[in-house]
């Protein structure tokens, strides 16, 4: 009995997309730790994604005493950032001629295993490229480059006028220490909201953060479960005060983020990495089937981000 490919590729496909998502958000250090810690959000949709932001203390609060006043007077100081979604996909197609030149079922699945595979691979790098570089608009989401900095406008709000929208950025050219990450993450830290939860640099900085650990930073002051979790799930895994410190080759050049719960990355529910039904292409003896992911990058609090640059081994 004939083998129907496109019937054979779309069910195969089918039955791999959660593993296919799975690997996705495993194998990226960063939405792996924003997965395990509740930074990974999914929403119905929208025109935009809208994030609302409190910046400014109330002035609704005080003492009384009997029957005093109480002064309850109308709050400023909550805005929100706005965001576009970004729609990503990859692409999986099959030929008669590769049906033709792998004889018989199990080497045609294996042909789209192997396919399956190479998209995933390939969609993997991109979001992984565009999650710390990525300029924003249809082409990429806005990548941490851009997320984090002290000035420029990211979510319809400009850094540069307003002082509670910029992260912690230091500039000084020079060789990484210690020094730099501790007032980082102590600067970001002493601000309310939940502490810097991962720190990421580039391979060769990661190395140097290494060569830095003595005997008085030593490799495990404080071992927590996350830097734990983020080991077992394959990455190389330093720490500081407890916080995971992990590289990746697309970190910028001399780069260091200091990431915390004000960093999230939204899913759109019904485009989180959902398979399209296998087609034939018109006019061409191919069948093709994409995954679809639609989501974006954001900060709901700029100011719980941090960024070293400049700086060297």
């Amino acid at each position: 009995m004939p083998i129907n490919i496109g019937q054979l590729a779309a069910t195969t496909l089918q039955n791999y997309q959660k593993t296919f998502a799975d690997n996705i958000g495993r194998d990226i250090a960063l939405t792996n730790h924003m997965k395990a810690n509740g930074m990974v959000q999914i929403e119905p949709g929208g025109r935009e994604i809208v994030m609302p932001i409190d910046y400014a203390n109330s002035t609704a609060v005080g003492t009384y005493s009997g029957t005093s006043n109480i002064n309850n007077p109308y709050q400023e100081g909550i805005d929100a950032a706005t965001y576009d979604w970004v729609n990503y996909y990859a692409g999986v197609s099959i030929s008669k001629d590769d049906e033709l030149k792998n004889s018989g079922e199990f080497a045609v699945k294996k042909l789209i295993k192997t396919k399956i595979s190479q998209a995933e691979r390939s969609l993997k790098e991109k979001l992984e490229l565009d999650y710390h570089t990525g300029a924003g608009g249809t082409g990429a989401v806005v990548g941490l480059q851009t997320l984090v900095a002290a000035s420029g406008t990211v979510g319809d709000i400009s850094g540069t006028t307003e002082t509670f929208w910029r992260s912690y950025v230091e500039a000084t050219g020079g060789a990484l220490t210690v020094a730099y990450i501790r007032d980082m993450v102590n600067d970001i830290d002493s601000l309310p909201g939940d502490s810097v939860s991962l720190i990421e640099m580039p391979v060769a900085l990661h190395a140097k953060y290494e060569s830095l650990l003595t005997a008085t930073v030593q490799y495990n002051t404080t071992t927590t479960k996350e830097m734990k979790r983020m080991g077992d799930s394959g990455f190389t895994v330093l720490g500081f005060r407890g916080t995971p410190v992990v590289y990746n080759r697309f970190v910028p050049t001399g780069e260091v983020y200091a990431i915390s719960d004000g960093l999230k990355l939204i899913q759109h529910k019904d485009a989180n990495f959902d398979i399209l039904p296998m087609e034939k292409v018109q006019g061409q003896m191919v069948y093709e089937q994409y995954i679809l992911s639609t989501m974006a990058l954001v900060t709901d609090n700029r100011r719980k981000l941090g960024k070293l640059t400049g700086k060297t081994v």
